[in-house]
């Protein structure tokens, strides 16, 4: 199983993490993974909701959830934000 590294800016707190995730992991897993970890990372900033959503960070289109980040030629150092 490869995994890469990403970067996900977390707006609750104004900052980056590099997180490493599967590639074939998919879209709803690593939202649902993140969720837990920022809850945790941000100090009461952020609170895990129902829907959490991964965006590019650049465009700010939403990933669709039923993809893995292979699909969506996610890699090494890939800019998302978390929401």
């Amino acid at each position: 199983m490869n995994k890469i590294i990403v970067q996900v800016y977390l707006p609750a707190n104004g900052k980056t993490y590099d997180i490493r995730l599967p590639e074939d992991m998919y879209v709803h897993d690593a939202a649902d993974i993140l969720g837990d970890l920022f809850a945790d990372a941000a100090k009461g900033l952020y609170c895990k909701g129902d829907v959490n959503i991964l965006c590019f960070l650049d465009k700010g289109e939403s990933l669709p959830q039923d993809k893995t980040l292979k699909e969506l030629n996610i890699c090494n150092r890939t800019k998302l934000m978390f929401v």
